[in-house]
């Protein structure tokens, strides 16, 4: 029996991205069977008002199952803003690279040692969360492509980049859109116990720099030890005409168009601000918000800032010598990326059927309802939260629609072991992250497995042969950041401006 077991194991990791993708999704299937059968249930608490509502397992094998898998497959594809998002990143990369222009500014970074790239890469995907969800579909094919192009192995790029990103959605120094939806659910959550209370966009900063630092540094000696050696150099180094006046040219002009729009983004000057949502008081909302000109149009005017700058620089250096030129540094990056979207196709079908069967949901409230029956307090509640939330992050990926779920029970619950709702969203923001690393069903890291098909489709890029290379890292990165967290508990810092711990 036991040598079956590991023989299925082995397997399992062998077999495709895809091919694990339907796996995955017949096992969502039979455990929606099973928790329908037993009728196993949750119960949902609203946020502010206490009020609860029952949530059930919906079987998938059944004919409302069948009903909605044929009838919203296609429309779940089709809504996936990632697909935008990766496509127009390519776009981005495609022109940087045919130009000359990313080769250029990266050269500088040929003379470092390996360490100092990793930390560099490492860092800016940790600080790159502000940009929320366009981090990932910008940074992820950017650093393959970056590694590529500085005589390292892309693979190597893309999963530094991807853990870099992940690990640092807990701690963005820049608070972003998602931290301030995170902080209008943690204010109504507070109410049952402190009517007063109020989430500040920047209650965490301070714990937030100090751990930008230690991940930063952690990250990058685990990835240097454990990470690596699994990659063999990439010396397939392209070469192109390098120009300082081409360089000097489009960074000028790329200043002038970057200053626009900086100065459409700046409230309360003279036809500033015509960015901005102004139905929204707080400035990260008006930026990111609904009906943001600036968010909904982020990824489009990175594009023709990236389209400008490429071009000029391109043309001046020879890299770019006519139309037919332009058009093909615009599709460079497009070259064996069937893969990708063919994965994102079956992985909407996986997600969809997730969040149709609420299993997510009903084990999350479950989850939380156990916790809520327990008497302690101190550092035991405070790692037992912190594992639950890891482990509700690996089955509802989302992070709104989590916090959603558990913040009415959690939130209440840490305040009466004397630690403050700012404090808790900080757990929850790290626990979220970390879950994600462990979560083979994260949307991004089925993506970064796609580029890394990309860039060498000999290599072994399942899903779970991905993760076992990564697993020593995010584990121990997982211990550092509880350490952080338990560490500023017993010591009692400030957690950020006027913000503390305990209540």
């Amino acid at each position: 029996m036991a040598i079956k077991k590991d023989k299925f194991k082995r397997n399992l990791k062998k077999q495709g991205p895809i091919v694990t993708i339907i796996f995955l999704c017949f096992v969502i299937a039979l455990v929606s069977f099973i928790l329908n059968l037993f009728k196993v249930s949750g119960n949902i608490t609203e946020a502010g008002t206490l009020e609860t509502s029952i949530v059930t397992v919906n079987n998938i094998f059944s004919k409302e199952g069948i009903k909605y898998l044929l009838n919203n497959s296609i429309i779940n594809f089709s809504l996936m803003d990632s697909i935008i998002y990766i496509i127009m990143s390519l776009m981005v990369v495609s022109i940087l690279e045919a130009s000359g222009l990313l080769k250029h500014i990266l050269r500088p970074l040929t003379k470092f040692k390996s360490r100092y790239v990793t930390l560099i890469f490492v860092f800016i995907g940790i600080i790159a969360t502000i940009l929320g969800d366009y981090s990932y579909a910008l940074l992820i094919p950017l650093a393959g492509v970056a590694y590529k192009l500085l005589g390292k192995n892309p693979a190597l790029g893309i999963i530094t980049m991807f853990i870099g990103l992940t690990i640092g959605y807990g701690v963005g120094i820049v608070p972003n859109y998602q931290d301030y939806m995170l902080g209008l659910i943690t204010t109504k959550s507070a109410t049952s116990i402190d009517t007063s209370y109020s989430y500040h966009l920047f209650s965490t900063f301070y714990i937030s720099i100090v751990s930008v630092l230690i991940l930063t540094i952690s990250a990058t000696f685990l990835i240097e030890k454990l990470l690596v050696k699994k990659f063999l150099r990439y010396d397939e180094v392209e070469k192109y005409n390098l120009s300082k006046k081409a360089l000097y040219t489009s960074l000028i002009v790329g200043g002038i168009v970057l200053a626009v729009v900086i100065y459409s983004i700046i409230p309360g000057l003279p036809l500033s601000g015509i960015l901005l949502n102004d139905t929204y008081k707080v400035y990260v909302a008006r930026l990111f918000g609904t009906d943001s000109a600036f968010g909904n149009g982020f990824m489009l005017i990175i594009v023709g800032l990236t389209i400008i700058c490429s071009y000029i620089y391109g043309r001046i250096s020879g890299n770019i010598r006519n139309s037919n030129d332009t058009t093909n540094s615009l599709t460079k990056s497009f070259e064996n990326t069937g893969y990708i979207f063919v994965l994102l196709f079956f992985s909407s079908i996986m997600l969809g059927l997730l969040e149709w069967s609420n299993i997510g949901s009903v084990i999350a409230t479950n989850v939380v309802d156990f916790i809520g029956s327990l008497n302690f307090g101190g550092v035991p509640l405070l790692f037992v939260v912190f594992i639950a939330i890891i482990f509700i992050s690996i089955l509802v990926p989302t992070t709104l629609t989590k916090w959603n779920l558990i913040a009415p029970i959690f939130v209440p619950i840490l305040m009466r072991a004397n630690i403050t709702p700012s404090f808790a969203q900080a757990i929850f923001a790290a626990g979220d992250a970390v879950g994600k690393l462990f979560s083979p069903i994260y949307i991004y890291l089925i993506i970064a497995i796609g580029f890394l098909y990309k860039h060498d489709s000999t290599m072994n890029t399942s899903i779970f042969s991905t993760m076992k290379k990564m697993m020593p890292t995010i584990i121990l990165l997982t211990l550092i950041y509880f350490v952080i967290l338990i560490g500023w508990y017993l010591i009692g810092l400030p957690l950020g401006f006027n913000t503390s711990i305990t209540m």
